[in-house]
C-alpha cells in the first residue's frame, strides 16, 4: 500500500533554514510594528497638542468672527455690496466662493471676459441655462 510510504520532504536543513526565515520575518514584523504604532502615537500626541494650541490662540484674539471685524465689513460696504452690508450679496458670492473641477475652465473665460455676466450668473453658466 503506497498510502503508509514515506514521501519525499523537505530535509532537516531545509527545514531549518525555512523556520529561521520564519524566525527573521516575525521579529522584523514585531519590530516595524511597534515603529508604527510610536509613529501612529506621536502623531496622534502631535495632533491634539496642535489643536489645544489654536484653540487657546483663538480664545485670546479680539475678533473671533470675519463678519463682525470691521475692515471685512468696510469691504462689503464699499465693494461687494455698495451702500450696505449684504453678505449674500451676488457679487460677493461669485468673487469669494471656490470653484472646483469643471467649473475651473469656466471661471477661467468668465475672468478674461467679465463683461458677459448677466446678473451676478457666470457667463458659462448662463450658456448652459439658456441651452
Amino acid at each position: 500500500m503506497a498510502i503508509f510510504l514515506e514521501k519525499e520532504g523537505i530535509t532537516r536543513r531545509q527545514f531549518f533554514k525555512g523556520t529561521g526565515m520564519l524566525a527573521v520575518a516575525t521579529i522584523l514584523t514585531g519590530v516595524f510594528s511597534k515603529i508604527g504604532f510610536d509613529v501612529v502615537n506621536a502623531s496622534d500626541d502631535y495632533i491634539a497638542k496642535r489643536a489645544a494650541g489654536l484653540y487657546s490662540l483663538d480664545e485670546s484674539m479680539v475678533l473671533r468672527k470675519s463678519h463682525l471685524n470691521p475692515e471685512i465689513t468696510q469691504i462689503y460696504k464699499d465693494f461687494l455690496s455698495p451702500g450696505e452690508v449684504k453678505y449674500l450679496s451676488p457679487k460677493a458670492h461669485h468673487l469669494l466662493h471656490t470653484r472646483y473641477g469643471k467649473d475651473i475652465p469656466g471661471f477661467i473665460e468668465e475672468l478674461k471676459h467679465p463683461h458677459k455676466e448677466t446678473e451676478g450668473a457666470p457667463a458659462a453658466e448662463a450658456g448652459h441655462e439658456a441651452a
